[in-house]
């Protein structure tokens, strides 16, 4: 196996990747081909470290593809967290943890790895627009329970970059939770930090125009629709799904408060 996965793509030509393509199919169809005698053999190698990065994600894929669950999809998270971004095509990164979010698995680890690379993105030419770093993150973070998520954003608040900072506020003010917004309170306030990120959690928190017809929406909307709302425009990715988690989250913090 590791003599299969001994490059890395993103070091790699168009040319050279396609020329490493026949021998990870070989392995795809070994797999498939007696999943009782190596789909535990995968699992094991996913489990382990020191293997090449990029097996991490190729195999959490082929795990993925050949069974649902949830033990499955655990090891699958976990194993994504040890690739290396380079590698990866970003818009298949980040629909593949959110799927994996929206089946309630724990995918933080891997998640908060993008908050490493400032230009972290991905363009959606049928919407003509990107997904940048902070929409990333809360797609990928915000299916789960906050629970997962919550403390160890909090924790590398202070260690990231000021564009990380402020996908992390991002995250938190669509999170709406009691510590997510006492970390964007503390923000506002904490003269230690760049003046761009406290300015920027200081524009957040403020009350944003609203046409008539959306200010009528979000105030009929009860827990339940709030909540089916949310579900829905986390598992699609697009400019209205956007502006959909935009009003999911500003009924939220109508109907409910930390205070």
């Amino acid at each position: 196996m590791d003599k299969i996965y001994d490059f890395s793509p993103g070091k790699l030509t168009r040319t050279e990747q396609e020329k490493k393509v026949p021998k990870l199919d070989g392995l795809w169809e070994k797999v498939k081909s007696d999943t009782t005698r190596y789909l535990p053999l995968l699992r094991n190698d996913l489990n382990a470290t020191g293997h090449n990065p990029y097996f991490y994600y190729d195999g959490a894929a082929l795990l993925l593809s050949l069974s649902n669950s949830n033990n499955d999809k655990t090891i699958a998270a976990d194993a994504i967290s040890k690739c290396n971004l380079i590698d990866i095509d970003p818009k298949e990164y980040v629909t593949t943890l959110n799927r994996l979010s929206n089946d309630g698995i724990n995918v933080t680890k891997a998640a908060v790895n993008i908050l490493i690379d400032t230009s972290f993105s991905f363009f959606l030419p049928q919407h003509v627009m990107y997904f940048r770093q902070g929409d990333c993150l809360t797609y990928m973070l915000l299916p789960q329970k906050k629970e997962m998520y919550e403390d160890t954003l909090i924790s590398i608040f202070n260690t990231v970059n000021i564009n990380s900072q402020k996908s992390i506020l991002y995250t938190f003010w669509f999170t709406y939770s009691c510590k997510g917004d006492s970390l964007i309170n503390a923000a506002i306030n904490n003269k230690t930090l760049n003046k761009e990120v406290s300015n920027y959690a200081k524009e957040i928190m403020k009350s944003p125009d609203l046409s008539n017809e959306i200010k009528e929406q979000i105030t009929s909307m009860d827990a339940n629709q709030i909540e089916k709302f949310r579900k829905l425009s986390l598992r699609s990715f697009s400019d209205e799904s956007l502006d959909e988690l935009l009003i999911s989250t500003l009924a939220l913090r109508k109907h409910s408060n930390c205070r």
